[in-house]
């Protein structure tokens, strides 16, 4: 444990030992929950047994912009279905990225014969190398429409940009994510009801050869002294101005067959689950969100059979200025799949500033540890979990972790529970009294509805409650092109 002078020190006994506890009894009960007996998902967002985030996004460790394949995955396993679909045909023509048809050729020659690998493999896993995706049945062949109508909405599937409406080339990925948020805090006297844009970007990736350049650019409005989006901005204006951002571009390069991806530019930071609620504690007390905490760096990623993780070498956020709040140090994390249904991994980052952008301390050193967890525990019900000891300067060492429980009511509606817990470490330097989040423990609980209910649209309800807050009902529509 790294220390300082005088008060700048990163101890806490009673917070380590409270932190070891809450670790320990989260460790139990995950180990009790981690061996179920058959199951279709890691988590909500990943399905049918697909762990590598390469096969559905264009970033290598997850998120944002969608290959031509996580697009129709999105269609046929996320959204709720009304009836049959109309992608079959256009489906058995998509091959699945080169990283998935890889491991399977693996596969099935550790296993001998493809038929030998097909007889032993789960009947969810069994696939035919030119339709990864399910391929329909002869009674549904038969019963498909013949008629030319039929024919051309089957050419317009969701592996298309916009719908299907927009066909791009091979080696051109586009995307886009709108996400519209509505704000209702019942205890207030004013202003109990907002709804604002949160996010409108565009994503794009050109591909030649193994030579990938990454994009994205959007717009948003927030207010003044808002923690969030201010850090992505590439134009200038305050209060509630209209900007400029850009939240990731990168260049970057595919090696072994596409399982190595070396990066360099502004991207996500490595660490810990890759969850969208950017405003969960175990993302803004780590600083690992995906709304604005990205850095600029270089970075290693590796997507195996059984392992994946990536590491970065941050050397600041230039979009920040001055650069006495760029940190500056590294993020990693590396993920083993136990089974087909279950991954742990760990979690690292230490980085250092100038003057901390968030609390304005001096010479800020924050460092980060931790594990997660994701488990499908039955066909319905998926865990995610983390962990992560804090170490600031000038506090006592800290905790914060959640565990999210999804059951997927039927296909495309899911509920969830979620829980939070957070000691940032008592702030030596400012003193005064013990409060929740501030060397003692601070909880919060979340209960959240989620409908997929058209191709890329996405409507979600959120309550929670957090110990020294306000009670709050969050409302989102969520379009992603």
């Amino acid at each position: 444990m790294l220390k300082g002078s005088g008060t700048r020190k990163l101890g806490g006994r009673d917070s380590l030992r409270a932190f070891q506890r809450f670790l320990g009894l989260a460790l139990v009960a995950l180990f009790v929950s981690l061996f179920p007996s058959r199951a279709h998902a890691y988590t909500w967002m990943i399905k049918h047994g697909y762990a590598s985030c390469p096969v559905c996004h264009a970033d290598p460790s997850g998120g944002e912009l969608l290959t031509t394949y996580g697009r129709v995955q999105s269609d046929e396993l996320l959204r709720m279905k009304y009836g049959k679909s109309t992608s079959e045909g256009a489906r058995q023509e998509l091959k699945a990225p080169r990283l998935v048809r890889n491991l399977e050729s693996k596969t099935d020659a550790l296993s001998g014969t493809d038929e030998e690998a097909k007889e032993d493999a789960p009947d969810d896993k069994i696939v035919d190398e030119d339709a990864p995706a399910a391929a329909a049945t002869e009674e549904e062949a038969a019963s498909a429409p013949t008629d030319s109508a039929a024919s051309e909405e089957s050419e317009r599937y969701p592996g298309e940009f916009l719908w299907g409406l927009v066909k791009t080339p091979d080696w051109l990925l586009l995307g886009g994510s709108y996400r519209h948020l509505s704000v209702f805090r019942p205890g207030r006297d004013e202003k109990k009801f907002v709804t604002f844009p949160m996010m409108a970007d565009l994503y794009g990736q050109v591909q030649i050869g193994n030579f990938r350049i990454n994009a994205s650019i959007g717009a948003v409005r927030v207010g003044v002294a808002s923690p969030y989006a201010r850090a992505a901005q590439v134009t200038r204006g305050q209060g509630d101005e209209w900007n400029l951002l850009s939240r990731t571009h990168w260049i970057g390069y595919d090696f072994a067959e596409g399982a190595v991806t070396v990066r360099a530019g502004h991207m996500n930071l490595p660490f810990g689950v890759r969850i969208p609620e950017h405003t969960m504690w175990v993302r803004t007390a780590t600083l690992t969100d995906r709304e604005s905490a990205q850095q600029d760096g270089v970075a290693i990623a590796y997507n195996g059979e059984k392992l994946r993780g990536e590491v970065m070498a941050i050397a600041g956020n230039y979009q920040v200025n001055p650069d006495k709040y760029r940190q500056r140090g590294y993020a990693g994390y590396a993920e083993y799949m136990l089974t087909d249904r279950i991954a742990v991994g760990v979690s690292s980052t230490v980085t250092k500033a100038k003057k901390d952008r968030i609390t304005l301390d001096p010479d800020a050193l924050r460092q980060a540890h931790g594990a997660f967890a994701r488990a499908a525990l039955t066909e319905d019900i998926v865990v995610l979990a983390e962990a992560n000891a804090l170490f600031t300067t000038d506090h006592d060492s800290g905790y914060v972790g959640f565990a999210q429980v999804d059951y997927e009511l039927i296909r495309g509606l899911h509920l969830m529970a979620t829980g939070e817990i957070l000691d940032k470490g008592y702030d030596t330097l400012v003193g005064g009294p013990r409060t929740a989040g501030n060397g003692k423990t601070q909880l919060g609980a979340w209960g959240t509805v989620d409908w997929f209910c058209l191709p890329h649209v996405e409507v979600r309800a959120d309550a929670f409650s957090r110990q020294a807050d306000e009670f709050t009902i969050l409302g989102q529509l969520h379009v992603f092109l």
